[in-house]
């Protein structure tokens, strides 16, 4: 950017950096040269920093909140204090690329309104990882982008047995071993295994960057003695008001009914808090155990769906369909 306006808030003051602090942006330790330095109400105390890039009309955002400030939302405030002066010096869309493991980052910027519209670009983030493209346009609007799969009610979903809880990266150890059983993964959509790689990157960046998306909402079924299985919302497609339910559970654990619970915890936050009217699954033909889930949790059976699964031989299997609609 040519030049920044400054901006007063009650909050902070966003004001130009100076010649020798964008330079040596490593003095701040926000690892690039800052256009803008957000200033705390006594005007002494660096809170955060903000730089542009331009490439045609699209501008690329970093941004940075002193360690002491953050947890604060800070990081949202500034982008949303800096948006009109880009768009008002000719910009037509902003652009920022946090890394996918840095889950504030991301939020930062879905609160100043930038939705996640570009998919991930490896090698694509400030630090050189994966990224996840975000962008803003003049008519999008302040923010907070809306969302499509909302943050669970405290954290959980719960019921006097079990609690269902967002995937994180200390379960990878219990999900690798899980999803690496053949009871388990032989019941999986591709019927294999994860490799350790693929497990780990599901645990710390890639079932939050989903939910966060609104692609699918992958959950932890835990009984207080920890990780049993896991349940996810998937495929979820808002404007037709759908999304299917799968569930796998540890062996030791299952006669227990954990599946079956699970399922309504689902099955009622897709509808109260997602929004959704129709919640469907699909079972092998042969798997009377989950097919009794499905049942006890309120599905109703509406036929077959020829081939609906492949297999590694190359032939495609029979399920049987169910679904749960909100006026049921």
């Amino acid at each position: 950017m040519d030049d920044f306006a400054p901006v007063e808030s009650t909050a902070f003051s966003l004001r130009p950096a100076s010649e020798d602090v964008r330079l040596d942006g490593v003095q701040l330790e926000c690892g690039f040269a800052p256009d803008a330095i957000a200033y705390g109400p006594e005007g002494e105390a660096v809170w955060g920093a903000l730089g542009f890039e331009s490439a045609g009309g699209t501008v690329l955002v970093r941004y940075w909140v002193a360690p002491q400030r953050r947890g604060k939302h800070l990081a949202a405030a500034m982008l949303r204090a800096a948006v009109p002066g880009v768009f008002a010096q000719g910009a037509n869309r902003l652009e920022a690329r946090p890394p996918v493991r840095d889950q504030a980052a991301i939020r930062a910027a879905m609160r100043a309104g930038f939705r996640p519209d570009g998919g991930v670009a490896r090698g694509g983030a400030w630090d050189g990882t994966e990224a996840l493209m975000l962008g803003l346009l003049p008519g999008d609007g302040p923010g907070p982008t809306p969302r499509v799969l909302p943050d669970l009610p405290g954290g959980s979903l719960r019921d006097d047995v079990i609690a269902l809880r967002p995937l994180t990266p200390d379960d990878f150890e219990a999900h690798l071993r899980h999803r690496s059983r053949p009871e388990v993964y032989s019941g999986a959509v591709l019927p294999l295994p994860p490799s350790p790689r693929e497990a780990r990157e599901v645990c710390e960046w890639r079932a939050a960057v989903e939910w966060l998306r609104g692609r699918s909402a992958l959950m932890v079924i835990d009984d207080g003695e920890g990780y049993q299985g896991t349940i996810g919302l998937y495929d979820v497609a808002r404007i037709v008001g759908t999304g299917m339910i799968g569930y796998d559970l540890r062996p030791e654990t299952r006669g227990r009914g954990y599946a079956t619970r699970a399922v309504r915890l689902v099955r009622r936050w897709a509808f109260k808090e997602v929004g959704l009217d129709r919640v469907w699954a699909g079972t092998d033909i042969h798997n009377t155990a989950s097919q009794a889930v499905l049942r006890r949790a309120g599905f109703r059976l509406e036929g077959v769906e020829r081939g609906g699964l492949p297999t590694l031989a190359g032939r495609r299997r029979d399920t049987l369909l169910w679904a749960s609609l909100s006026a049921d």
